[in-house]
């Protein structure tokens, strides 16, 4: 099949749902498909491309075809607002980079059997001349979810969510039966090979830092335990809340964003990621547990799936709650545990099977 991957903000943004499209590229790629990777170009933004896209498009240029699409001039003054939770900056960038993208494919006339999006204002311009199938991929739950985002489901001809959580806050919108595709996990890049071990227990954040991860309760939590046991904490990321955590006089270590992480994984014991809101199924929980290491994070209904059976430590997203998960987590029998996860993880989550698991939903 001749299948686009859209997604707008991964040239010059790192997310969750960004990652997502390159393995979801990368994996259809793998099953035989001719893919095509639609994003914005950064220097129509005023912007530089990111490092993981970099790395991505050097290392698959030969076999996947890029656009990269220059974004409307009316938008750009959304680019002085810096990525984070604003939704109304997402929206006006995915209305104004959707008719771009509609105008490309019809100025072009090729026919692709399928587009693939992770917004859900990405495509709503989708020209069903050229494209037989408009899919749409929920990553996630808004934290003010309305009517208005809501009813540009009816656009798309499939969706498909990222867990049955995601799926029931957003099936009330849908007159169609919404699919359920979790994310995969590279069981050979994120693997046990190479493991560093150390007497200090290590813990680790990665993500964007913004306030429903809950970055700041992570650092309050290592503050207040550090002194009770031989901790140390890395954050991974970067994000509009980076400042002000910093600010806490933390020793803790601060990356940035990183095109590695698999190496910060496989130095350290304990990943943690206590979010207020929001999440479907982070892969960096699946990326974790692939790489030996015990998860504390919020108690939702994926995380109870991913960590039940004493894989790993629920907590709610608190204070009290956290410092309560780490304890616990601190104690357990971290290498026993780590190799059940990993092959929970490879029985359960590899790529190659939920791309085809996705392209079951074209049928």
């Amino acid at each position: 099949m001749k299948i686009i991957i859209n997604q707008p903000r991964a040239s010059y943004y790192v997310g969750g749902a960004e990652m997502i499209s390159f393995d979801h590229a990368i994996n259809l790629l793998k099953l035989g498909h001719e893919i095509y990777f639609f994003t914005i170009l950064p220097s129509s933004i005023n912007s530089d491309y990111s490092k993981q896209y970099k790395n991505f498009y050097t290392k698959f240029n030969d076999n996947i075809k890029f656009v990269e699409l220059k974004q409307d001039e009316r938008a750009l003054y959304i680019y002085n607002i810096p990525p984070g939770e604003d939704r109304s900056r997402w929206n006006i960038e995915s209305i104004f980079y959707s008719q771009k993208l509609y105008e490309y494919i019809n100025k072009e006339k090729s026919i692709y059997d399928l587009i693939f999006s992770y917004y859900i204002l990405d495509s709503i311009f989708s020209s069903p001349k050229y494209i037989k199938n408009n899919f749409l991929y929920l990553c996630g739950i808004p934290k003010n979810q309305n009517d208005f985002q809501g009813s540009f489901l009816s656009v798309y001809d499939k969706i498909i969510a990222i867990s049955e959580e995601v799926k029931e806050s957003w099936k009330k919108y849908s007159k169609n039966d919404i699919f359920v595709v979790s994310t995969g996990v590279d069981s050979k890049r994120f693997s046990l090979d190479n493991r560093t071990y150390s007497n200090q227990i290590r813990l680790l954040f990665i993500g964007r830092i913004i306030d429903r991860k809950n970055v700041d309760l992570v650092i309050d939590a290592y503050e207040m335990l550090k002194s009770k046991y031989n901790l140390s904490l890395t954050i991974v990321g970067d994000g509009p809340k980076l400042n002000d955590i910093k600010k806490k006089n933390t020793d803790a270590i601060f990356t940035g964003v990183v095109d590695n992480p698999e190496s910060y994984y496989k130095n350290a014991d304990i990943f943690i990621t206590p979010s207020k809101h929001g999440e479907g199924l982070q892969g960096t929980i699946l990326e974790s547990m692939c790489s030996g290491l015990i998860v504390v994070a919020t108690s939702t209904k994926i995380n109870k799936k991913l960590l039940g059976n004493k894989r790993g430590v629920l907590v709610s997203p608190d204070i009290d709650s956290i410092i309560k998960g780490l304890n616990k987590a601190i104690n357990l029998d971290r290498e026993k545990i780590c190799k059940n996860n990993r092959e929970y993880v490879i029985n359960n989550y590899d790529w190659i099977v939920k791309c085809k698991e996705i392209l079951e939903c074209v049928k």
